[in-house]
């Protein structure tokens, strides 16, 4: 009997788990990210050493590889380009983008990373600690001085 009962606890913890991970999945699935919004409250943080500045999506298109049949939506902050400091929020045509559009972010930020070695060393750190996140269809890519902020940007969004 007891034996019996125990078989049922595990196979109803097992479907309460099952129906968890579906609502989580289902609540990502249909997030929705006003990326003008958030990208512009990231920028006005005091996250940033150098002035961010919106940045045309057709040259962050190029200089990431991104295709116009992976991209929905794009917008971008950069600072001068005496820091690696910017901010990438993008939203996916399809799912099954998103890892081809991580890998050219990931290529991106190593190209940036041995660009800044040679001549602005400190630098280095902050595109190593930087804030790539995935939420739905949706990358956010975060380059700053100071994460701490930025993450209090995306919990107030509800991002985290």
């Amino acid at each position: 009997m007891k034996k019996k009962i125990g078989i049922i606890c595990i196979i109803i913890l097992i479907i309460l788990i099952g129906l968890a991970i579906m609502v989580i999945k289902e609540k990502d699935k249909n997030i929705e990210i006003n990326i003008e919004d958030l990208a512009s409250k990231i920028a006005e943080t005091n996250a940033f050493e150098d002035k961010l500045e919106k940045v045309d999506s057709e040259m962050i298109m190029e200089n990431y590889n991104f295709s116009s049949d992976e991209i929905e939506k794009l917008v971008s902050y950069q600072g001068s380009g005496a820091s690696s400091e910017e901010i990438v929020i993008l939203q996916v045509k399809d799912k099954s983008k998103l890892d081809s559009v991580k890998e050219k972010i990931n290529t991106r930020l190593q190209e940036r990373k041995e660009a800044f070695e040679s001549y602005l060393p400190k630098e280095v750190g902050k595109i190593e600690n930087n804030i790539l996140i995935v939420k739905g269809n949706y990358v956010i890519l975060c380059i700053s001085n100071d994460n701490k902020q930025v993450n209090n940007i995306l919990k107030d969004s509800n991002l985290w």
